[in-house]
């Protein structure tokens, strides 16, 4: 079962899907939560949080109850330059749900080389992480 016959809706402490118990489900499968960005940095954020649940559950204790996730995509704009946009979310218990955490994230406030020098060591960075 799936939320509008498309995404996946999970828990966010653990992203065990509401639907099938025991099944986690990271990345673009999952119905994003507000303000939340279907991206690779993103899907690396649930993979952390549901390995870190993962852990205590399989210890039978009790998973991160306010789990944090952040977001950070850049773009190149010329063969240099670059712009991006970040932010974080952390689950809030009396809604139930994952939301952005205010005053944290944006956007760049115009393109640069400097943006671009970031874009390469976020790159380098994410890719030692995710394959390294």
């Amino acid at each position: 079962m799936t939320s509008n016959n498309r995404w996946c809706d999970v828990d966010w402490r653990t992203m065990e899907s509401k639907a099938v118990k025991g099944i986690h489900v990271l990345g673009d499968a999952t119905l994003s939560a507000a303000g939340m960005p279907k991206s690779g940095h993103i899907a690396n954020a649930h993979a952390k949080v549901c390995a870190a649940a993962l852990v205590e559950l399989l210890n039978g204790r009790e998973p991160n109850p306010n789990p944090v996730m952040n977001n950070t995509c850049y773009s190149f704009v010329s063969d240099k330059e670059a712009i991006h946009v970040a932010s974080v979310h952390q689950y809030d218990a009396g809604q139930g749900a994952i939301i952005p955490v205010k005053g944290a994230g944006g956007v760049s406030s115009t393109r640069s080389e400097l943006e671009g020098a970031y874009a390469w060591s976020w790159a380098r960075n994410i890719w030692a992480d995710m394959l390294g």
